[in-house]
This record gives structure tokens, C-alpha cells and sequence, in this order.
């Protein structure tokens, strides 16, 4: 039982140094606003990720024995039901950041391939940006013409 959790912590923390050392390297970059604001439910899936990755390590924590306040019930559980929670709340935290990170971990989890997956993001979405302006420019019939000096309706 007791290494069947560390089967369970391992890919969760992998996926947590993963997420610190993106958003490291996004806040280094000095773009973390622009990024939320292009998009703000990247950081808020990954609050939730991490989240489920520490349920993961509190229920681990619980079936090693350890007296931790026990939130949403009363008595202990079996230890099958420590088991069954820590791998569910894995399975949760596994799934959220390929749901969410689509390929932000392709380059790998050293920090260098964070960087290059920090930079890949964030011009994703200024070339989607600028699509859509596009998109909307030549929806309302405003053009600009790369010739003349003034901008015609």
C-alpha cells in the first residue's frame, strides 16, 4: 500500500514543478498580466491542478498514518479508501494539466524548455490576437492600405 502512494505523488509532482517553473519563467519574462489576461482561466485551471495534487499528497499523508485533521469527515477512512482517494485526485491532477497545458510541457521539464514553452504561449496568443482584430477589421469594412499615409473606412 505504502508504495502504491509514491507511485501516485511522483507524476503529481512532476506536474507541479512543471507548472512553478512555467509561470516562473512567464513572470521572468515580465508578461504573467498579459498572459492572464489572454487567458485567465490558464491560471485558475492550474491553481486547480495544483490543488488536487496537494489532495493527493494529504490523503497519501493519511494512509501513511500520519494525524492530519480529517476535513469532510468524521472517522477515518479504510485503507483501500485512502488509496481510492489519492489515486482519484491524481487521475484529477493528471488529467487537468493535459486538459489545460495542451503542449506547454512539450519541450520537457527543465527550465529551459519551460522557457522556450513560456515564450511559444505567449506568441500563440498574439498571433491569435491578432487574427481576430484582423477578423474584425475586415468584418466592419475598416482597411488599411499599406500605400497611402491616412486610414479610409
Amino acid at each position: 500500500m505504502n508504495a502504491f502512494f509514491v507511485f501516485t505523488l511522483v507524476p503529481v509532482t512532476l506536474i507541479s514543478v512543471g507548472l512553478y517553473r512555467f509561470w516562473s519563467c512567464v513572470h521572468q519574462l515580465g508578461q504573467s498580466k498579459e498572459l492572464m489576461r489572454f487567458a485567465p482561466h490558464m491560471m485558475a485551471l492550474d491553481g486547480v491542478t495544483i490543488f488536487a495534487a496537494l489532495t493527493t499528497l494529504y490523503f497519501a499523508a493519511l494512509g501513511w498514518g500520519f494525524t492530519l485533521p480529517l476535513f469532510f469527515h468524521d472517522e477515518p477512512l479504510a485503507d483501500w479508501g485512502y488509496v481510492l482517494m489519492a489515486t482519484a485526485c491524481c487521475l484529477t491532477c493528471m488529467g487537468l494539466s493535459w486538459q489545460n497545458a495542451g503542449r506547454r510541457f512539450e519541450a520537457g521539464p527543465s527550465w529551459g524548455g519551460m522557457r522556450e514553452s513560456a515564450v511559444r504561449t505567449l506568441v500563440a496568443f498574439r498571433i491569435l490576437d491578432a487574427v481576430e482584430v484582423s477578423r474584425a477589421m475586415k468584418t466592419s469594412g475598416f482597411v488599411i492600405d499599406s500605400n497611402a499615409l491616412e486610414v479610409r473606412k
